[in-house]
């Protein structure tokens, strides 16, 4: 792959994970109107934590791009950022669950 369609590519997948990371916080946020009760304060840097990972993974596999790491590395930190992501997300409707 040339040197332009590396950085094109790392650009576009940083960009796609700011989108989810975005995507995950809204969701989340907005899961939290139908609440009767204000749930706790931490309860929302869990969300926050959970949104950082899915940033971090999408750089962090952008970066693997731009200095030509194996492919097998690139899609392991993809993955597991998403799974990183998810059990947070999990973590964060199980908590609401419990305190809304």
């Amino acid at each position: 792959m040339s040197t332009p369609a590396r950085w094109i590519l790392a650009i576009l997948i940083a960009l796609i994970g700011l989108g989810l990371a975005a995507f995950a916080l809204s969701g989340g946020i907005f899961a939290t109107v139908a609440c009767v009760q204000t749930p706790p304060d931490w309860v929302y840097f869990v969300l926050l934590v959970a949104a950082v990972i899915v940033l971090l993974s999408a750089l962090a596999a952008a970066i693997m791009i731009i200095r030509r790491l194996r492919a097998i590395r690139i899609l392991g930190a993809m993955i597991l950022g998403a799974l990183l992501s998810c059990g947070g997300l999990g973590a964060y409707f199980a908590l609401l669950g419990e305190f809304c």
